[in-house]
């Protein structure tokens, strides 16, 4: 979302973007209009990677399949994602009219991508229980660490290690969500 992130103006959003106050009102209306338009760009641009999250790596057992899932969320975090995301997250936390696009672009393709991934392993037999309850259980903890760390500058403050979290993170999930 640029300078000011989430809190940013129309005007400043205009400014950021190189165009006219009437451009943007002319093809977006308002400011909610142009944000919930960035949120589903951002969204046809996960689509891929959602779609590779899926399918790749779900031949390996459980754990490592998990610990790739969150790894990969991890490198595309730090690679420049974790920014767009967040102030995506910061904006749906404004009221109604952006949550639910941020829900639906955003939060729940992402889960939807994880429990279908975790569908192959319950059919498997290696994982039991409610794959939307597993799915939030498995991503959320790694996006609070991600949060934390990085957009709210944790690692100044409390460092985590991240990959010892996760490491920890995704055996705890294998014994509590395995058969």
């Amino acid at each position: 979302m640029g300078p000011g992130g989430a809190n940013a103006s129309l005007r400043e959003l205009a400014d950021a973007g190189g165009v006219a106050l009437p451009t943007v009102r002319h093809y977006f209306g308002d400011r909610n209009g142009l944000i919930t338009a960035a949120i589903d760009e951002l969204g046809r641009g996960g689509d891929y990677w959602l779609a590779v999250a899926r399918t790749t790596n779900v031949e390996l057992p459980l754990g490592p399949s998990c610990r790739w899932l969150l790894g990969s969320f991890v490198q595309g975090w730090v690679l420049g994602l974790g920014p767009m995301v967040s102030q995506t997250l910061a904006a749906g936390l404004q009221g109604p009219a952006l949550g639910p696009p941020v829900v639906e672009r955003i939060l729940e393709p992402l889960l939807q991508a994880t429990e279908a991934r975790l569908a192959v392993h319950a059919a498997r037999g290696e994982l039991s229980g409610d794959l939307r309850h597993a799915a939030l259980a498995l991503v959320c903890p790694a996006l609070l660490a991600l949060l934390h760390q990085h957009d709210l500058h944790g690692a100044s403050c409390r460092p985590l290690d991240v990959d010892a979290f996760l490491d920890d993170h995704v055996a705890r999930f294998v014994r509590g969500w395995g058969p």
